[in-house]
């Protein structure tokens, strides 16, 4: 073993496989998602690790939400045979003309976040996949549905989202926030597969105050719209 292999490897999951992965940290309120796919699956199962739902030719990794267990999730699909991740997520704007709804396809991540530099030490920077994301856009652009690309912020600590620490995630030039896409993209980096993001804006941030808007009524139909066509 070279000392750069891990002594702990994850293992394939049994009867849960296939080469997309669509990663779903979180739901909105109302569950649409999970009502979607537990009409959709062939099978389902709940585990520490989140629910998994195996789809025609793809699995969903379902509420696995924060870097670390995003990574330990998707390790073992990746052990499983995936070769791509659809990350579907939602998140914090920084950005004063991202309203809530606004959609964002991520091309580039800052790590404020404690796993990506396990994988790939020294970099604070992570980049979605070009090829596969620009598919990702296409699809949108087919259906006639608009976003716009941007650089996200990874945190582990949306509690200690301070005004300092707003001011100097815009300055590096961070758009909106989660808790998972540079985690995502470092990951894929290390195990050379491909990885994209499309980040609906479910709060607002950017006027130092907190604008909750998972409750806004428009986010629920941006998930039918944009997320729910790619568990077909």
């Amino acid at each position: 073993m070279e000392k750069s292999e891990s002594i702990i490897r994850p293992k394939p999951l049994k009867n849960f496989s296939g080469e997309k992965v669509v990663y779903v940290p979180v739901d909105v309120p109302s569950g649409i998602i999970r009502k979607h796919l537990h009409q959709t699956a062939s099978r389902a199962k709940t585990t520490e690790w989140g629910t998994f739902f195996q789809l025609d030719g793809k699995v969903v990794l379902y509420q696995a939400m924060g870097a670390p267990l995003a990574v330990m999730s998707l390790e073992l699909l990746i052990a499983s045979g995936a070769k791509e991740i659809l990350l579907l997520g939602f998140c914090g704007s920084l950005n004063p003309g991202l309203k809530t709804a606004s959609v964002v396809s991520v091309n580039r991540a800052y790590a404020d976040e404690g796993t990506s530099r396990h994988y790939v030490p020294g970099r604070m920077y992570f980049h979605s996949s070009p090829a596969f994301q620009k598919a990702i856009e296409s699809d949108l652009s087919k259906r006639g549905l608009s976003w716009l690309r941007s650089t996200a912020v990874t945190t582990d600590a949306p509690f200690r989202e301070t005004q300092a620490w707003l001011r100097t995630m815009q300055r590096k030039g961070c758009a909106v926030v989660d808790m998972e896409t540079s985690a995502v993209f470092a990951l894929a980096s290390f195990r050379r597969i491909q990885a994209a993001a499309l980040l609906i804006v479910s709060d607002e941030l950017s006027a130092e105050k907190w604008q909750e808007g998972f409750f806004d009524s428009g986010l629920e139909e941006k998930v039918r719209q944009y997320f729910l066509p790619f568990f077909r």
